[in-house]
């Protein structure tokens, strides 16, 4: 199931999550979860969005989210309101994706601080 958007009204603009102004990007990590992909994003404005992806990712390591992904969009804060009244759940243009934890070999390369 797809999380909602709740930080905006249905006649203004996507808010920052951390602050007032628009949110001209939404990062988000994605899982399967069983049958479904989970979410959790957070929409952010320009001065924001590298914290909002560093708090994603790390929230995704303490939870342990082995093949989750974190994906960055561009988005347009004053459409999504429109979109998500019209049922359209991707909003943006994804620029960036990875995956949010390493696996084997790499992850314990990264645990002990080694490139080889």
């Amino acid at each position: 199931m797809t999380a909602t958007v709740t930080n905006f009204t249905p006649s203004g603009a996507v808010a920052c999550a951390l602050c007032a102004r628009e949110a001209f990007f939404q990062a988000r990590v994605e899982w399967a979860a069983g049958r479904e992909r989970v979410r959790r994003r957070s929409n952010a404005c320009a001065s924001h969005v590298i914290e909002s992806i560093q708090l994603l990712r790390a929230w995704g390591h303490d939870s342990e989210l082995t093949g989750g992904w974190l994906t960055v969009l561009a988005i347009d804060p004053y459409a999504m309101p429109r979109l998500a009244a019209l049922g359209i759940a991707d909003p943006g243009f994804v620029f960036y994706s990875a995956r949010l934890m390493a696996h084997g070999a790499a992850r314990r390369r990264e645990e002990v601080g080694g490139n080889g």
